[in-house]
């Protein structure tokens, strides 16, 4: 455009017209001047727009990962939560077996011990019985009968003094079968006091009928007792593994919904980092458009500037060199138009024909 300008500046000049050229010349100067300034205008909006629009961008990513950050925190939360919750749950489940292998446990010593009970029962009736049979015995023995059975008698006192009722009951066994066996093979004899020795014996059994009585009497209680324990002891255990039960159903349900909350944290994460790298991403395309832009604004400034600087030196040329002359510089231009050398400029000032040939050139 501006060449064509300066082309139709040389027609003008050719034409005679030599008043008008230095109007249009200054014309030419301003304008390049005016879209200079335009350019620097609208360039140094852009970028200030540009460069907001940047830091906007870093601003916005900075707050993306801090987003990130909690969501990531939200994800490991969660896991934290869930392994808390499944080593609840193989607790409360551990729990559940031991409470069993307990009640298999008492079980199994309840049924040894009402064993150990009937049986000690039924050795106890058994000798209390025999303890009666040896009390109505001794109602008729005489003196000689008494004397066969002296030791007999002399370790029945003798354990009764020393309280050993174990012993005493086997030796009543052991007395009962002697008598039995020995009945009708007594011989007579004149030792001690039959009142006395009968009374000593009779007074030793009663005491061992009662003594046993009472023995059945407290592991009859015993029984009982254990029985009432081991009832309330796994009626505990019952009660406990209700609440367990109920603890464990909870915590099943729970764990179900940590694992939901888990996959959507992860999906909220990489949602999170997906929208970071985007705004990353326009940041750095915004970054590389404001590098072309002034790349491309340095590119017209300075053509703007070679084209002000041309129709400056122009105007300056025409002005101080052609306006006083008109012939002089018609003969310029025509030396010009002819591309023939001008020998009347000085080398140190810029030719007409130079700073239009250079302007062509570049355009």
């Amino acid at each position: 455009m501006k060449t064509l300008l300066l082309l139709l500046v040389i027609g003008v000049m050719c034409q005679n017209e030599v008043d008008t050229v230095e109007k249009l010349l200054a014309d030419l100067k301003g304008a390049s001047a005016v879209e200079l300034t335009a350019l620097n205008t609208d360039y140094t909006v852009s970028k200030n727009l540009k460069e907001n629009i940047i830091f906007n961008l870093g601003k916005a990513y900075q707050e993306q990962n801090f987003l990130c950050a909690s969501r990531d925190k939200s994800v490991s939360d969660r896991e934290s939560d869930i392994d808390k919750t499944n080593k609840y749950i193989a607790y409360l489940q551990k729990r559940l077996v031991d409470n069993s292998n307990r009640i298999q446990t008492l079980d199994a010593n309840r049924c040894t011990h009402s064993s150990n009970y009937i049986e000690r029962v039924k050795n106890d009736n058994m000798t209390l019985r025999l303890v009666i049979f040896l009390r109505n015995s001794l109602q008729n023995l005489d003196n000689n009968q008494l004397n066969r059975y002296g030791s007999y008698v002399e370790k029945f006192l003798t354990m009764y003094k020393s309280a050993k009722m174990s012993e005493l009951v086997e030796l009543a066994h052991e007395f009962a079968d002697t008598m039995f066996i020995d009945w009708n093979q007594v011989t007579p004899s004149s030792q001690g006091n039959l009142n006395t020795v009968k009374g000593q014996l009779i007074e030793m059994l009663n005491d061992m009928e009662r003594y046993i009585k009472e023995q059945i009497k407290n592991a009859q209680n015993l029984e009982i007792a254990t029985g009432v324990t081991l009832a309330d002891f796994k009626g505990a255990i019952d009660i406990e593994n209700e609440q367990i039960n109920y603890d464990l159903s909870s915590e099943q349900k729970n764990l179900i919904k940590l694992e939901e909350q888990l996959v959507q944290a992860r999906l909220a994460a990489v949602s999170c980092r997906e929208k970071g790298v985007a705004l990353q991403q326009q940041q750095q395309r915004a970054i590389e458009d404001l590098k072309n832009e002034e790349i491309q604004y340095n590119k017209n400034k300075a053509r703007l500037q070679e084209e002000l600087n041309l129709f400056t030196d122009v105007y300056r040329i025409y002005s101080t060199q052609v306006g006083t002359s008109e012939d002089k510089f018609k003969q310029r231009v025509d030396d010009y138009v002819n591309d023939r050398k001008v020998d009347s400029y000085e080398r140190s000032e810029y030719s007409l024909s130079d700073a239009v040939r250079k302007q062509v050139q570049n355009e």
